[in-house]
């Protein structure tokens, strides 16, 4: 028997027996595409909608699942999406703006907010079919996410990556509306659903936030989670554990034994999964319960002000604490120049801790800050909205919810290192912590080797002043020899004084081959490597070369050291 099927407005016929449908499961039906903000249109109508697409091998019947809108919900009408199959839902009075293949109106449209929502499709049975918490960061380019864009998903078979599967359009229209995706590949960098930190909800009851949704059904099973008192020795299984819906990246462990203060806790899980199959990295952390810190127990440690173009700014916040803190705790406060202050914002608005001797680097777009700067532990970045900072100077307070003032800094665009020649992407990081840091002296700019930025780690502090040390560590090597030394590599160690550097790879003849650094702030240790190959990305003949580093510093002292290296062939 054939069906028409009816959809708000308009009639869509489907010749397909509806004996051949299914029901769908958990992402047989996903979100494909997102058009939140459709003005300042770029070539489509002024009009939001969003796709689904069906990644089922059977056609899906759509008949009574539900699409929430932030808490706002609406019943899709009786739809059968074939496989593959993108279907275009928009405001009812908008079917006629549109052109594509499958277009299914609904009477009272749920509005999709501008910047942050939360979309999640429902079967029929209640049963969380996909969910998707976007936001502003989500287009990966500041000017696409000031509207007439489009978020669309990149690889339909990995849907519950996220955030990384997901930018703005890029097609000339701002938008794909019923079509393939314009970004639409097979990327997949085969992310991992790893365990990034813990929080309490009370002293039984333990919060985990991982990186992806994960299998929410082998994820409720006790014998996956440990919780380790290493105070005591003990060990304890959780006595239920729930995976809140929708997003299912967060899982609840409610434990028979509280936490006692001042025990160190570590939390394994084992089996944890996506979507994919693929099991977490970071399986296990530190854990306890925490305490309100006390003035400079956490302290602002670094800040980026003047970010480059297209990249976020930061601000890292450490705990110097013997005891975990709860970002849900903090907030930081902007102070105008007038003297007036701008409502706090919290670190987090749920439960994080951070633990003692720990940092955290607070940004609103984790990602984009990695793609630009080192992030050595993806466990140590906390999204979230920060208070305006300002690119000449500003003043920024810590405090805690009671209003407890914590830290407070008054940066400077002057305090950075005077001979660095543009300071815009190099952050501020804070050298004491043994005292209040309130002026130039107790900060100093980022080292270019660090990448002129450390969100989420400390580099090593450096105590002999006058220490200036360069070694070669690799005499002799061979670039096309993937199984041995590839690269030419120079160590150094600067102590705790900033130089800049300028390093040179020459041939015997004294002809200038590559230019591995120029004006390059250095500190600490570090090192330069040489790939073998010149300016012009040729490689070079085996033969001598010669490693020529000079540095000067604010004082007018001037080192050089120079060292002869071996580039090595590969016989045949």
């Amino acid at each position: 028997m054939l069906s028409a099927i009816v959809c708000g407005a308009m009639s869509l016929a489907i010749p397909r027996p509806v004996s051949d449908t299914i029901l769908p499961a958990i992402h047989d039906v996903i979100f494909h595409e997102i058009m939140a903000k459709p003005s300042p249109v770029k070539g489509l109508p002024a009009v939001e909608y969003i796709e689904l697409y069906n990644r089922n091998p059977a056609p899906v019947l759509l008949k009574n699942c539900i699409l929430a809108v932030n808490k706002r919900e609406v019943t899709l009408p009786n739809i059968v999406l074939p496989p593959a199959g993108i279907l275009l839902l928009c405001n009812s009075s908008a079917i006629d703006s549109f052109i594509a293949p499958l277009i299914a109106g609904i009477d009272k449209w749920p509005s999709i907010p501008d910047d942050t929502g939360l979309l999640v499709l429902y079967s029929s049975s209640r049963k969380v079919l996909h969910a998707v918490n976007y936001n502003k960061s989500w287009y990966g380019r500041a000017d696409r996410a000031n509207g007439g864009y489009s978020l669309e998903m990149i690889n339909t078979a990995i849907p519950c990556v996220g955030k990384s599967n997901w930018c703005a359009s890029t097609a000339i229209a701002g938008g794909t509306p019923g079509l393939v995706n314009a970004v639409a590949s097979d990327w997949d960098d085969k992310a991992q659903p790893d365990l990034l930190f813990s929080g309490v909800l009370d002293k039984n009851t333990l919060l985990l936030t991982f990186a992806q949704s994960i299998d929410s059904v082998a994820a409720a099973d006790i014998a996956r989670f440990k919780l380790i008192d290493q105070t005591s020795g003990q060990t304890f299984l959780p006595v239920s554990v729930i995976v809140p819906p929708p997003l299912f990246n967060t899982v609840r462990l409610q434990m028979g034994q509280p936490l006692e203060p001042g025990h160190h806790y570590s939390i394994l899980a084992a089996g944890i999964h996506n979507c994919q199959g693929l099991e977490s990295n970071y399986r296990s952390l530190e854990t306890g319960w925490p305490d309100l810190p006390v003035a400079g127990g956490v302290v602002i440690s670094e800040i980026l002000f003047h970010p480059p173009a297209t990249y976020p700014s930061f601000i890292e916040v450490r705990n110097l604490s013997t005891t975990p803190i709860d970002l849900k705790s903090l907030r930081l406060q902007n102070l105008r120049a007038d003297g007036r202050v701008d409502a706090p914002k919290p670190l987090s608005t749920d439960s994080r801790l951070l633990l003692p001797g720990h940092c955290v680097a607070l940004t609103n777009d984790p990602q984009r800050l990695c793609s630009r700067y080192i992030c050595r532990d993806p466990t140590s970045l906390q999204e979230t909205t920060l208070p305006t900072t300002y690119v000449g100077e500003g003043t920024l307070r810590l405090l805690r919810t009671d209003s407890l003032l914590l830290d407070e800094i008054s940066y400077n665009e002057n305090w950075h290192f005077p001979l660095l020649t543009d300071s815009e992407g190099a952050s501020l990081e804070r050298i004491t912590f043994g005292h209040p840091a309130t002026g130039a002296a107790d900060w100093e700019s980022t080292a270019g080797t660090y990448g002129y930025a450390t969100p989420g780690w400390i580099p090593e502090q450096q105590t002999d002043s006058d220490a200036v040390i360069f070694q070669n560590l690799t005499p002799v090597f061979t670039p096309e020899n993937n199984a041995g030394i590839s690269l030419a590599k120079c160590n150094y160690n600067l102590g705790n004084q900033q130089w800049v550097g300028n390093a040179w790879i020459y041939d015997v003849t004294g002809r200038p081959i590559r230019t591995l650094a120029r004006n390059m702030l250095l500190s600490g240790k570090g090192f330069l490597t040489w790939d073998g190959y010149d300016e012009k990305k040729v490689l070079l003949p085996a033969g001598v070369y010669i490693f020529l580093i000079e540095i000067f510093s604010l004082k007018g002292h001037t080192r050089r050291w120079k060292q002869p290296v071996v580039l090595a062939k590969t016989l045949n």
